[in-house]
């Protein structure tokens, strides 16, 4: 196996990641209030020795202690990086940074997705990062309107049934 693929403990300090570039333009990278304070509570849960061990992955002594200073210093150059972006939209008609948008596809499913910012997005949990191509074609989209929408198993077609700027009810 090539070494490029192995790791070899070198001895040395670990180097740790550089964050993200910004944008192109650049620009700081929006992020929305509720992401801002879960990377906050991430960041202070890594650094308080009573919960800094709460979902991080079973690693042992000083590989734990590496993986959080990674996870720490990542977070910290996040939250240097981003502007939080409050909502305040003249109207629920149209798809902007922050909505909760629900797409109906051809079948008559539908699927509930928040527009955020790229260092909280998770699709599984219905967070769509403002950069994807679906989030793209969203923008600025209002309620009815249907759009064509390129995947990678092919094309689809939604229509956007709703946007709102408050969490749906659970």
């Amino acid at each position: 196996m090539s070494k490029a693929f192995t790791k070899e403990d070198s001895g040395g300090d670990e180097v740790l990641l550089p964050p993200r570039p910004r944008s192109a333009s650049g620009e700081k990278r929006h992020i929305t209030p509720e992401g801002y304070r879960a990377l906050q509570e991430e960041l202070a849960a890594l650094t308080d020795p009573a919960s800094r061990d709460k979902g991080m992955p079973a690693l042992e002594g000083e590989a734990r202690a590496r993986e959080r200073a990674r996870r720490a210093q990542q977070l910290a150059a996040i939250l240097e990086e981003v502007q939080v972006v409050t909502t305040e939209i003249p109207d629920e008609e149209h798809v902007y940074f922050g909505a909760w948008v629900t797409l109906e596809d051809e079948e008559g499913e539908e699927t509930t997705y928040r527009i955020v910012g790229p260092d909280e997005a998770d699709v599984k949990a219905g967070r769509l990062s403002v950069e994807s191509p679906l989030a793209r074609a969203l923008i600025g989209k209002e309620v009815g309107e249907s759009l064509q929408f390129e995947r990678p198993r092919g094309a689809i077609e939604y229509t956007l049934t709703q946007v709102s700027y408050r969490p749906p009810m659970s």
